[in-house]
């Protein structure tokens, strides 16, 4: 549902910093219901954030620019131009953060959805029907179908159907609107990430643990046992799935279609649409030529990435900064180490 790719702008989007850098170039590979194509065949990356939606995906090129693919409906395939940090989309619908700061969003209109607030923003949040997103300052605006947002500070949200999470920039957390399975019960304890689906929410715990509350007649708000620990989670329709610290996915709840199947391998992000999930490979930024044949690094790849470098080209863009200046020393030190350490 939600793609995360942001900065740094204030004190309240530590969540979103975090996730940023996470953030890496990678072609992305997509699980569970295909019907109309949200996962398969895949647009040509690299991408650098998507997101899973109603019967859709969408993602941002390494420039930043927007591709939607799936199922049409509702007018989601008529994205806006610009450059963008984040995206989210929901039911027939989507809305980004531009890389100026404000909101746009398009698709169906049914519950006023496109009537995105004004201002600066410094995150985003996408529900079935409704939006929310964190200003400048802390604090929430919602819109769409969604309950009014309580007065407070906040470092993210997660837009459900017709409710929202939002974590404190303490950790904790609190829920608003629609409570009809429970959704805006949250537990207690300090929380590093949110996501919610349609009527459930899930969460990653202080200590990496799972948390998820709600319906849960499909399993949806029973995370799996384990001893891993979790650093990304996202959640829509009625499952969930998560991005453990040694890059794996797993995955809980509805699973017709596989949606509790994840690809094998690792990856640097995930996202959950209604029937499928999306995740960006963890791809090596030191092949910058993408030979295929060893040796995989040779001269030719260091090469490649001053001349990429040199050209401001944001392929070169190795430590995943949204913010600019894009390309700066932290990204010749990232591709360094990374070369040296044979394509980590």
């Amino acid at each position: 549902m939600l793609a995360t790719s942001n900065t740094l702008r204030a004190a309240a989007t530590l969540v979103v910093s975090a996730a940023a850098a996470r953030a890496q170039l990678g072609a992305v590979a997509g699980w569970g219901d295909n019907t109309h194509s949200q996962i398969a065949p895949m647009p040509t990356g690299p991408f650098r954030a998507v997101t899973g939606g109603w019967l859709c995906s969408a993602g941002l090129r390494h420039d930043g620019t927007i591709v939607v693919w799936g199922d049409p409906k509702g007018g989601v395939f008529n994205a806006p131009s610009g450059t963008f940090l984040q995206i989210g989309c929901g039911r027939k619908w989507c809305a980004a953060l531009r890389a100026d700061g404000t909101l746009v969003a398009w698709g169906n209109n049914d519950f006023q959805q496109l009537s995105v607030p004004s201002g600066q923003f410094t995150s985003l949040a996408v529900g079935s029907t409704h939006g929310a997103a964190l200003r400048s300052d802390g604090s929430v605006a919602v819109w769409g179908f969604g309950a009014s947002p309580i007065a407070g500070q906040y470092s993210q949200v997660a837009a459900g159907y017709g409710f929202t999470i939002a974590r404190r920039v303490d950790g904790t957390l609190v829920g608003w609107g629609n409570n009809q399975f429970g959704t805006t019960n949250v537990p207690s304890g300090t929380f590093l990430s949110i996501a919610a689906g349609i009527n459930f929410a899930a969460a990653i715990r202080s200590d990496g643990t799972l948390a998820a509350w709600g319906r849960n007649d499909l399993g949806q708000s029973t995370p799996p046992p384990g001893l891993f620990k979790a650093i990304d989670i996202d959640a829509d329709g009625q499952f969930a799935a998560a991005l453990t610290t040694d890059n794996r996915i797993i995955a809980w709840g509805f699973n017709v279609g596989g949606q509790t199947n994840p690809p094998t391998g690792e990856y640097s992000s995930i996202s959950v649409g209604a029937l499928h999930g999306l995740a960006i490979r963890k791809e090596c930024y030191a092949n910058c030529d993408a030979s295929s044949t060893p040796p995989t690094l040779t001269v030719n790849d260091f090469i490649c990435f001053l001349n990429t470098f040199a050209a401001g080209d944001t392929s070169a863009n190795c430590d995943g900064s949204v913010a600019p200046p894009v390309l700066n020393v932290n990204d010749f030190i990232c591709y360094i180490n990374a070369y040296a350490a044979g394509c980590p």
